[in-house]
């Protein structure tokens, strides 16, 4: 009998080993690449040209750049996991920003939109295609000051970016994920999950297999954000049920350098821009005006 109970365990542990392979396959190599839509910044009666610039691992990475000519700062827009530009165009304060004195940079990350990829990096990746967009606005384009604004994951890669490069001068991170331990469960009750105390582990081995880095140590904010020295201002949905506010709230305690945070009464996953539009327009580019520095005489040389 226990020999039979003990293949049982066997096979049972090896389908979930199995399931989590599966999953995390589909993750990485299977995450939407977004809608390729029709619309443009010029819909909002905003000048833009069509860019591109190379990434990690020589992948080309397209986007449009709102050009402020009167500016020499810049805010670039990260979208979240499997969204691109266009998810985004109706989303952040784009028209807003360029009205306020930035030039603005929207992008597909690898793997989205129409950027060259095919893997998804759970927000790792992705803040290395910031870094390479902030190389790009200053070698390319003469900003001098640049400010990332993300949504959900991109939110996450925008703080993972401030932490692995001197580039970026100020973020808004808009409904980030603290860690994917608290992305994946309840915060506080982890410890009760059995099956997550079991199998989580597996999941980041299998992701660390399938992509080759430390997944979960690299995208481990809480741990990693006492050494951001960037500016940081958290949004964050108080109904927010795909990430949780205590996210934001865990990165606000723990964040090393000047810091903001926003629950937002009523607001659900990226949704706060929806409930008090003018509001939220405000005080992102009131955040960004404080931290983002204009020396057109840069600009002009």
């Amino acid at each position: 009998m226990l020999p039979f109970i003990v293949l049982l365990a066997l096979v049972g542990t090896g389908r979930a080993l199995y399931e989590i392979s599966a999953t995390i396959n589909g993750q990485v190599y299977n995450t939407s690449r977004g809608e390729v839509g029709n619309v443009t910044p010029g819909d909002w009666d905003l000048p833009f040209e069509e860019v591109e610039f190379k990434t990690n691992g020589d992948l080309t990475v397209k986007g449009w750049f709102v050009d402020n000519e009167e500016s020499t700062r810049a805010v670039i827009l990260a979208p979240g996991r499997g969204a691109n530009r266009w998810d985004i165009l109706k989303d952040a304060p784009i028209k807003h920003l360029y009205e306020n004195d930035f030039s603005v940079l929207l992008f597909d990350p690898r793997s989205t939109g129409e950027s060259e990829g095919d893997r998804y990096g759970f927000g790792y990746f992705e803040s290395q295609d910031i870094t390479k967009a902030v190389e790009f606005l200053k070698k390319e384009r003469g900003v001098s000051t640049v400010g990332v604004w993300g949504a959900s994951a991109g939110a996450s890669a925008a703080i993972i970016a401030g932490l692995e490069t001197s580039g970026i001068d100020a973020i808004v991170a808009d409904s980030p994920y603290a860690n994917l331990k608290i992305a994946a469960s309840n915060y506080g009750r982890e410890k009760e999950d059995r099956v997550m105390q079991i199998f989580f582990p597996f999941y980041m081995g299998v992701a660390r297999f399938s992509l080759n880095f430390d997944v979960y140590g690299k995208t481990n904010l809480v741990e990693r954000v006492d050494g951001l020295d960037v500016p940081l201002f958290l949004i964050h949905g108080l109904e927010d049920r795909a990430l949780g506010p205590i996210n934001s709230q865990l990165l606000y305690e723990n964040a090393g350098g000047p810091k903001r945070l926003w629950l937002v009464e009523g607001a659900w996953h990226v949704g706060a821009h929806e409930i008090y539009p003018e509001e939220y327009q405000m005080r992102v580019s009131s955040f960004f005006d404080t931290y983002l520095t204009n020396n057109t005489e840069d600009r002009s040389e």
